[in-house]
């Protein structure tokens, strides 16, 4: 939830002569405190693991009850996980947040590399 897209980044991907920061530029919105770059940061630091400054290692669940809830991720700490649960699983807890949206407006705005 630390990742968001700001007027700031929009602006400056904008400065961009991509088709991919032309894209952004045209079909970008703001949509009130909601703009978070969840997908974006995954691709980030697949792309560039060191962004990641911080992991734990969690149990996850996720909530298939109908409903509000439904699709909601679950995580414990080994201290609170219930009795029945898989294996613990890695979890990215905290990033360079200014590589990140270095790394974000830097890959928009590049050109295409060629074939």
């Amino acid at each position: 939830m630390k990742t968001r897209l700001t007027q700031d980044l929009l602006d400056r991907i904008k400065t961009g002569h991509t088709p991919a920061a032309r894209y952004i530029a045209t079909y970008g919105r703001l949509y009130g405190q909601y703009n978070y770059l969840w997908d974006e940061l995954a691709a980030a630091a697949w792309l560039d693991p060191s962004i990641i400054t911080a992991k734990e290692m969690r149990y996850l669940d996720v909530d298939l009850d109908r409903g509000a809830t439904k699709g909601n991720t679950l995580a414990w700490a080994e201290r609170d996980k219930p009795g029945i649960i898989g294996p613990p699983v890695e979890v990215q807890v905290d990033l360079d947040l200014e590589r990140f949206y270095k790394m974000f407006v830097d890959l928009l705005t590049a050109p295409t590399p060629k074939p």
